[in-house]
């Protein structure tokens, strides 16, 4: 690359300064003619627009525009009239040298930043093989924001993640999680970001549990088999619980195959009940890597039901070769990467759940998620790698003055870098 923009995003129908920038060792020729087309991703879309775009709209993205040489970087003024990418052929004495790529985005999303996460993962505490803090550091090391220790049975190891790096001021969250497993219940649930565990709950005051089950069944078509109403109502009450302490529930892979039986692990009358008279949160859409049929069966359900909010997820028990597997990720479209911040994003359904390969949810995020893949993550994971090494080095530290050898790569902040390339006048 020889050129970039100065800022990646912007918004929607207001003039902006679009300013494109050498980068090193190539500087602007002051004696060069330069121009640029912009080309929207999609086309000037007009079909069922109230009112149609004007000539001079029209006409902008249909030819070249002469860059301004301010000092050491071009200038255009522009104002990009629908939510899209755009794509800018840069010419240099009229031969094309570049393509660059920008987006624009309407006010709802452009308030907002792109974080990266993984809302499912297990240790050693339960049945994964690596640590809580080595779990955390690889999420990191592979592009994370954000993560989830949700070890089976277990809320403690999420705790003990998180204080962990909590105190050095690492640019890194570690949201603190679980996956349930109520009594004679097949179906998996996460609790993300509860204050307390509800694993704990139900084996504590198993009474109240049962009885909060019972008063559930009353509610439960009595179409389903017995052993169905109750599962329903299990999962509805657990589902209650975690909105109790403040957490959002997801109902994981309910299409997951089990190995041993070679059928579903989760009755399909049990996912329709709990899809029609939703209590939980939001879908786990993509999980795991071994089950690939099974994800194939979810990706067409909900298809069927695109309404629902959906993250996807690692399901990772362990590193192999220092990589984390397998790689399924969140990107979650929040106002700030906080516990709080998170949660509203998955509650409000702005999420894409995804891989290296595909990307799945709501087309309009789907197709911004794209874009932050070819432009804006391979930056931020360059920026995660390096954090995710100072944590792992951290965590494997001796002692205090072993640890503290490693506090520069600290100082980075990947989860900043995305507000430096918004339009900012």
């Amino acid at each position: 690359m020889h050129f970039q923009t100065e800022s990646l995003i912007y918004p929607v129908r207001q003039t902006a300064m679009l300013r494109i920038l050498p980068v090193f060792p190539v500087t602007v020729r002051q004696d060069a003619r330069y121009e640029a087309i912009l080309r929207p991703f999609t086309g000037l879309r007009q079909y069922r627009r109230a009112e149609a775009f004007s000539k001079a709209t029209v006409d902008f993205f249909r030819k070249r525009h002469m860059l301004s040489i301010v000092g050491d970087h071009l200038e255009l003024t522009i104002d990009l009239p629908q939510e899209d990418s755009y794509i800018i052929e840069l010419y240099i004495d009229g031969i094309e040298a570049e393509k660059l790529e920008i987006y624009a985005l309407e006010p709802d999303l452009f308030s907002l930043n792109a974080y990266r996460g993984d809302n499912h993962m297990h240790t050693w505490m339960s049945d994964g093989k690596d640590s809580p803090m080595y779990m955390a550091a690889m999420s990191c090391r592979r592009g994370c924001d954000y993560c989830l220790i949700t070890d089976h049975h277990k809320y403690e190891p999420s705790l003990i993640a998180k204080r962990f790096y909590e105190g050095t001021g690492v640019d890194f969250l570690v949201i603190p999680g679980e996956e349930i497993h109520s009594p004679d219940n097949p179906v998996h649930i996460i609790s993300i970001g509860g204050r307390e565990s509800v694993n704990a709950w139900w084996r504590e005051d198993d009474r109240e549990y049962r009885a909060a089950v019972r008063e559930a069944i009353a509610e439960v078509d009595d179409t389903l088999l017995p052993e169905d109403r109750y599962t329903a109502a299990a999962c509805q009450t657990v589902f209650d619980r975690i909105r109790a302490v403040g957490g959002v529930s997801v109902l994981c892979h309910p299409h997951w195959v089990l190995s041993q039986t070679h059928a579903l692990n989760e009755h399909e009358d049990v996912t329709d009940y709990l899809m029609d008279h939703r209590r939980f949160d939001v879908l786990e859409l993509i999980a795991g890597g071994a089950f690939e049929v099974g994800t194939q069966m979810q990706i067409s359900y909900y298809h069927d039901r695109p309404t629902m909010p959906i993250v996807g997820s690692s399901d990772a028990h362990g590193c192999f070769l220092d990589q984390l597997e397998p790689h399924n990720y969140t990107i979650c479209f929040a106002k700030s990467l906080t516990v709080e911040g998170i949660q509203k994003a998955i509650r409000s359904g702005l999420t894409v759940g995804g891989n290296e390969n595909k990307l799945y949810g709501e087309y309009r995020l789907v197709k911004y998620a794209y874009f932050l893949k070819r432009c804006f993550f391979p930056r931020h994971e360059a920026l995660r790698d390096r954090v995710g090494v100072w944590m792992l080095r951290y965590a494997s530290a001796r002692d205090e003055a072993d640890a503290a050898i490693y506090n520069g790569l600290k100082c980075e902040s990947p989860s900043k870098l995305f507000e430096s390339l918004r339009y900012q006048g």
